[in-house]
């Protein structure tokens, strides 16, 4: 998949989880892999901005090389290591601050999320964000999990061309 040229920057927190939020024995080519988009040596710092299309790429060439279940293995860990559900002890609270979440981690950056209980434990989620459809169905049950439940599933609706649709149930 091609990124296109997207405008903004994502703070180093969230870039962090790349290394954070991999097995051990697959950091040093992820480390390999942000340098090569330009997130060079030493770690991101978790308080400074980076291009957001250089860690899209990265994003995708995550996905290119080692597949899907590993970009959503990433997304299920930003929230825990970006720690932007703390203060949510249901996922239906943190689900409807994503934008909130994103807008506080992202400077210049486009898109968004919206939000729609529509059972007790399931909720309707729709991103216009630029993010690979494979990190934020990680990222989304990542943040149900750490919301106050055990167990969370995401199912993708990508019937859009401009933005994607995420069922959560919990």
């Amino acid at each position: 998949m091609n990124t296109p040229d997207v405008e903004g920057d994502v703070i180093g927190e969230t870039v962090q989880v790349c290394l954070d939020g991999v097995m051990s024995v697959f950091q040093s080519r992820m480390r390999e892999m942000l340098d090569d988009a330009g997130i060079e040596r030493p770690d991101p710092h978790p308080d400074e901005w980076y291009p957001l299309d250089d860690f899209l790429a990265v994003l995708h060439t995550v996905e290119t090389d080692t597949g899907e279940n590993a970009l959503t293995k990433i997304g299920e860990s930003t929230p825990r290591f970006a720690d932007w559900t703390a203060g949510y002890d249901e996922p239906a609270a943190a689900l409807e601050r994503l934008t909130d979440a994103y807008e506080a981690n992202h400077r210049s950056a486009p898109g968004g999320y919206s939000f729609e209980q529509t059972g007790e434990s399931t909720a309707r989620v729709v991103s216009t964000t630029p993010y690979p459809v494979a990190w934020e169905e990680g990222m989304l049950k990542g943040t149900a999990e750490l919301s106050g439940t055990n167990f969370a599933r995401v199912r993708v609706d990508e019937s859009r061309a401009d933005e994607t649709v995420f069922d959560v149930d919990w």
